[in-house]
């Protein structure tokens, strides 16, 4: 079986998604949770690798969209297809993979140009099953609402052990959490605040939605970030 190093063997990262990450999270041997779908093109990256570690598609029980960006959502709609999957995501993001609104504008001449490029990223509309708020549950994941980068980002908490972060923080090249780029928030300002709401949990791993999983004190590594005025 093919496992992230230092993640446990319940958590798996799947390979090749490019430059945003999809996790696995199996809640027993026959259910998982998928924790982001990256863009459209991982959809066969994913089949390819629940065939690796000898699961089924059907075993994907629910899809968690920690917010509604196409290379985090693209590939939703048809992992669903092929599951049976209920879809969830934050109530203010729900209209945005629904197409009921249009997905984040990002400000500046680099977000400009980068929202051009991501114009031409495939995503299928899709209806959520589940419309998520603040403190819900699901299996062993509690629903943090982190508004800032999207209106309905959230965070997923295993209590006092891990952290999916989505793009509420990332990873730096250097293995410590920052901020995603201003030009690429809703509101950045917002952000700060939710970044720290989520510095006084304790988890020992972080599971960005880009960079390299932090595997050990990765709380006291965030605290230290947002006490230094979130910078490095």
């Amino acid at each position: 079986m093919q496992y992230v190093k230092d993640l446990p063997e319940y958590i798996h990262q799947v390979p090749n998604t490019g430059f945003s990450n999809v996790y696995l999270l199996e809640v027993d041997p026959q259910s998982l949770i998928l924790i982001d779908s990256g863009t459209a093109s991982a959809g066969s990256k994913i089949l390819s690798y629940l065939g690796s570690i000898g699961k089924d598609i059907s075993s994907i029980r629910y899809v968690i969209l920690t917010h509604a960006d196409a290379d985090h959502s693209g590939s939703a709609a048809h992992i669903k297809r092929l599951s049976g999957a209920k879809i969830a995501i934050h109530v203010d993001d729900a209209p945005r993979i629904a197409g009921e609104k249009k997905l984040k504008e990002m400000t500046g001449l680099t977000g400009r140009l980068l929202g051009l490029f991501l114009g031409f990223m495939k995503i299928e509309k899709i209806q959520p099953d589940i419309k998520l708020n603040n403190g819900d549950t699901i299996g062993p994941l509690s629903i943090i609402h982190t508004p800032g980068h999207t209106d309905g980002s959230i965070c997923l908490y295993k209590s006092n052990d891990i952290l999916f972060s989505g793009d509420t923080i990332i990873v730096d090249n250097h293995g410590f959490p920052r901020l995603p780029s201003s030009y690429l928030n809703k509101d950045t300002n917002q952000l700060k605040k939710s970044v720290e709401k989520i510095s006084s949990l304790e988890f020992s791993t972080l599971l960005p939605g880009h960079g390299k999983p932090i595997f050990s004190n990765a709380s006291a590594l965030l605290r230290e970030y947002v006490s230094n005025g979130f910078r490095r």
